[in-house]
């Protein structure tokens, strides 16, 4: 493998586990939030960790699978899991390999959470109607997972992109590095590396809602996309919203809390002023979780009207 391909594999398509001194929700902090594990082995061979989320009296008839973003699994999307739960739904989520508490060496490829979510609704063969929602890699996963499968036809895509293609390009402006990480990712997966959403946006009745910060720095502001694209149809629908970064399900408050913590903290990191785990347990041990992941109500109130 060359200088560029070992980097990807480095930084992006890595392990990722939960930094030391970051605070995580746990299902115990909400009272009568239930949790239900459970796990399955991929066709890679490898144990992936899944869990249930309710409270009582949860709707019987339908299922929300969340798919989280990039990082150390589900755990990071407690906050959104449980708004979902509290609505009235059961959550099914899962950490995807190389993540949380899933096994595997590192993510692999940026397909790899669409096998896994795809080869657990395959192991499940769940009767009820299937809604998902995820965010980011999450979004983009949901995105592949609803183009693949006809029997689900619902799915919230909060801060989502088209293709890794996409994805890579509004960061990195070399066509040959583009070239070479596209070329990784069709190596490693390639029967999920030729999935075409733009086409599928463009023709598919499935309803489909749509969630995107104007002012996104990591993943391009999808409306945008999509009139690049081409892309105009009913069956769509765009919620956007600015100044939220790529959280545009938190509250205002929270966004600004959020990039205050972890400017600060990233920046004590390039000065060496956090060095050990005892520096980083001691940064956070006064930083307010309830304020960095308060969820805006309204986008949520948006969401439960979309699922129905």
């Amino acid at each position: 493998m060359g200088i560029i391909t070992n980097r990807y594999i480095r930084d992006i398509v890595r392990r990722y586990d939960k930094e030391v001194g970051i605070p995580y929700y746990s299902y115990l902090d909400f009272k009568g939030l239930h949790q239900d594990p459970f796990s399955f082995v991929n066709s890679k061979g490898i144990e992936i960790h899944c869990f249930y989320y309710y409270y009582d009296n949860y709707q019987k008839d339908k299922v929300i699978l969340f798919c989280h973003g990039m990082g150390p699994g589900h755990t990071a999307y407690l906050a959104e899991i449980e708004n979902l739960a509290k609505r009235g739904y059961r959550v099914l989520t899962l950490d995807y390999t190389g993540c949380g508490e899933s096994k595997g060496e590192r993510l692999l490829s940026l397909n790899m959470p669409t096998l896994d979510v795809m080869e657990l609704l395959d192991y499940l063969k769940l009767k009820e109607q299937v809604i998902l929602v995820g965010h980011s890699l999450g979004g983009y996963t949901a995105l592949n997972v609803i183009n693949l499968r006809s029997d689900i036809d619902k799915a919230v895509i909060i801060s989502g992109f088209l293709s890794i293609e996409s994805l890579i390009s509004n960061s990195v402006h070399s066509k040959f590095i583009i070239f070479r990480l596209l070329r990784y990712e069709q190596k490693t997966l390639p029967n999920y590396s030729s999935i075409d959403n733009v086409t599928y946006l463009k023709n598919t009745n499935d309803k489909i809602l749509f969630i995107h910060s104007k002012d996104d720095p990591i993943v391009k502001y999808l409306p945008a996309v999509f009139e690049k694209e081409g892309i105009d149809n009913p069956s769509l629908k765009t919620l956007s919203v600015d100044n939220r970064k790529h959280n545009p399900n938190y509250t205002d408050d929270a966004v600004n809390y959020l990039n205050d913590v972890f400017n600060k903290y990233n920046e004590l990191i390039n000065k060496k002023v956090i060095k050990t785990d005892d520096d980083k347990i001691n940064y956070f041990k006064d930083i307010s979780l309830i304020k960095l992941t308060k969820q805006d109500k309204k986008i949520f109130d948006e969401i439960i009207s979309f699922i129905g």
